[in-house]
């Protein structure tokens, strides 16, 4: 019996996976894959992020309300934009628990992975448009737009909610607006 170990060099692997070649990426303690495609005009591999893993989120999930914000300096929001998201949140009557607060600065995740995993009857995105959320539909912002049973509405980030000035409290009346008519107050 022959127990003589071969040991392929790099070129021999992308040579054995010539479409893809995944690569877990634990240098973060995270749960994405790096995918290495090579293209047929170059030898140079392109690298394209995809989450693997279960989505982090922020809340329970009550009232089936998903809040998407992409803030990739913090873990699930920054302190400012968290107290004015409760806040809103309160005058809406809901808490955090009724909602998943889902950073996408920290995990690339599309609309299709995110109701896999957190099926919602409404999702309200804070400046993440439909490309970044991977899915086909109008970016209008305070404008609810329906996939399937669930009612998604875009918003500007809550950074530009922020503070007292004109267009800050423009922001915070377009917002309220929709609001009101979903919520029914």
């Amino acid at each position: 019996m022959n127990t003589e170990k071969t040991i392929l060099s790099a070129a021999d692997l992308v040579n054995l996976y010539q479409e893809h070649l995944v690569v877990i990426d634990d240098s973060h303690n995270t749960t994405k894959a790096i995918v290495e495609v090579k293209t047929p005009t170059t030898s140079d591999p392109i690298k394209q992020e995809t989450w693997v893993g279960p989505i982090k989120s922020l809340g329970e999930h009550h009232k089936k309300i998903t809040v998407i914000v992409h803030d990739p300096n913090s873990v699930h929001l920054n302190e400012m934009d968290f107290i004015l998201l409760t806040s809103i949140l309160n005058a809406c009557r809901l808490t955090i628990a009724d909602v998943a607060l889902i950073n996408l600065g920290k995990q690339p995740v599309g609309l299709h992975q995110i109701l896999q995993e957190y099926p919602s009857t409404l999702l309200i995105s804070f400046a993440v448009d439909a490309t970044q959320l991977k899915v086909k539909l109008p970016n209008t912002l305070y404008k609810v737009n329906s996939l399937g049973e669930t009612h998604i509405l875009f918003s500007n980030a809550l950074s530009t909610m922020q503070g007292t000035g004109i267009e800050a409290k423009q922001e915070k009346a377009k917002l309220w607006t929709v609001l009101k008519k979903i919520f029914e107050l």
